[in-house]
C-alpha cells in the first residue's frame, strides 16, 4: 500500500558505525540480567531489554497454581525472559499459560521460543490473531517491510507454534490461575483489530498492551501508537471507554509499566488520540499523503515532556512520526473509500 512501505524511513535509520555500536550494546545487555519489579502481590513486571534499552519493553508474570506470562517480548529477548522466569522459580513444566495482547513482534515475537522452553503452556491470543502464531510468514514479511535491516538486530523473527498448543480467545474469556485468581481478557481493538487487554481481577491491574499508548521513563509524556495497517480511531476510543468502565487499580503499559492514576491516564490517552487524529484529518484534506501527514504532525504536535536524548531512538521505534502518520493515513483512506461507496463514515469518523 502506497505510503506504508519503509514506515520508519529516516526516523531511526543510522549510519554503519552507529548500527555497529548499537548491535554491540544490544548483545552486552542481553548477556546480562533483566530487572523484575513487583507491581502487586503475585504480579511481576520483567524488563526484556529490547534493543539493549532498559525500561522500554515489558512482559508480565502472574503467579498462581497455574502461572501465566502476559506478552513474550521479541524473539531476540527470549533468553532474558526465560532467565527471569527461572529466577522466579519457574522450571520447564511450571508455566501453564502464555497470553499475548496482540501479535506484533515486540509483544509476541518470542512466542515460539517461550512455547519451546515451557512445553506445558497453552498459548492464548485473540481469535483474529492466533493464526499468525501458527504461520507467521505474512506477519514477518510485513515487519520486514517496516523495519528493514533493523528487524534482525532489534526484534528477530517469529518461530511458529504448533497449532495444538494455541487457544483462540474471545472477549470476556476468563483464565483461571487457581486459588481464586482469575484473568479476564478484554477485547480492545483500535491499535490493532486483534488486540486484547488482560485484567488481573485479584489486584485490579489492567495490562493494556498498546491500546493506551506509549510512555517510557525518560521519554515523552503519553503518546498514542497508531501504526498501519489496522489503526481505527473509533475502536480505539471505544476501548479506552471500556477500560474506564472496568475501574482498574492500575493501567499498565507494555511500553512501559504503570502509567499513573487510571482515570487521568485514560482521559489523557483519549485527548491525545483526538489531537493527533484531528491534525491528521486536517492535513489529509490539504494533501492525502503520508508525507504530508507526517510533516503536519511534526509541526503541530508540541511534546508535553521532552525526551532525554538517549531515549529518543526508543520513542521513535515504538511510536514514531512516520509510523503514526502511516496508520492515521490508512484510517482516513478507509473512511474516504467507505464514504465514496455510500456506506457513510467508517468507524472512527465520529467523536461520539
Amino acid at each position: 500500500m502506497a505510503g506504508t512501505v519503509s514506515v520508519l524511513g529516516g526516523e531511526i535509520a543510522a549510519d554503519a558505525a552507529r548500527r555497529r555500536a548499537e548491535t554491540d550494546g544490544v548483545e552486552r545487555a542481553r548477556q546480562g540480567e533483566s530487572r523484575e519489579r513487583r507491581l502487586a502481590p503475585g504480579l511481576w513486571q520483567i524488563d526484556t531489554l529490547l534493543g539493549g534499552w532498559p525500561e522500554v519493553n515489558a512482559v508480565f508474570l502472574l503467579e498462581g497454581e497455574s502461572p501465566c506470562l502476559v506478552e513474550t517480548g521479541p524473539q531476540l529477548d527470549a533468553p532474558v525472559v526465560v532467565a527471569a522466569l527461572a529466577r522466579r522459580g519457574l522450571g520447564p513444566e511450571d508455566l501453564a499459560w502464555v497470553v499475548v495482547t496482540h501479535v506484533h513482534l515486540d509483544h509476541a515475537g518470542a512466542v515460539g521460543e517461550i512455547a519451546g522452553a515451557f512445553p506445558s503452556a497453552r498459548i492464548v491470543a485473540h481469535e483474529r490473531g492466533v493464526r499468525h502464531l501458527a504461520d507467521p510468514t505474512r506477519l514477518v514479511e510485513a515487519a520486514g517491510r517496516v523495519y528493514g535491516e533493523r528487524l534482525d538486530s532489534l526484534y528477530g523473527r517469529m518461530t511458529p507454534v504448533p497449532p495444538e498448543r494455541l487457544q483462540a480467545a474471545a472477549d470476556q474469556e476468563v483464565i483461571e490461575l487457581g486459588a481464586g485468581r482469575r484473568l479476564r481478557l478484554i477485547e480492545s481493538p483500535g491499535h490493532a483489530k486483534h488486540h486484547l487487554a488482560v485484567l488481573d481481577e485479584s489486584s485490579g491491574a489492567l495490562l493494556v498492551g498498546d491500546a493506551v499508548g506509549v510512555q517510557i521513563p525518560g521519554g515523552e509524556a503519553l503518546r498514542p501508537a497508531t501504526p498501519p495497517d489496522d489503526f481505527d480511531l473509533g475502536r480505539a476510543l471505544g476501548s479506552l471507554r471500556r477500560f474506564a468502565q472496568l475501574g482498574p487499580e492500575q493501567v499498565v503499559l507494555t511500553h512501559y509499566g504503570p502509567a499513573g492514576p487510571p482515570d487521568q491516564v485514560l482521559a489523557e490517552s483519549e485527548r491525545q488520540l483526538h489531537l493527533w487524529s484531528e491534525i491528521a484529518r486536517e492535513a489529509y484534506r490539504e494533501e492525502a499523503s503520508v508525507d504530508h501527514l507526517e510533516e503536519a504532525l511534526r509541526a503541530r504536535i508540541r511534546p508535553r515532556q521532552r525526551a532525554l536524548p538517549e531515549r529518543l531512538a526508543a520513542v521513535q521505534l515504538l511510536t514514531g512520526w512516520r509510523s503514526n502518520a502511516a496508520g492515521l493515513w490508512g484510517w482516513l483512506e478507509r473512511e474516504r473509500r467507505a464514504g465514496e461507496a455510500g456506506s457513510g463514515p467508517a468507524r472512527g469518523g465520529s467523536r461520539a
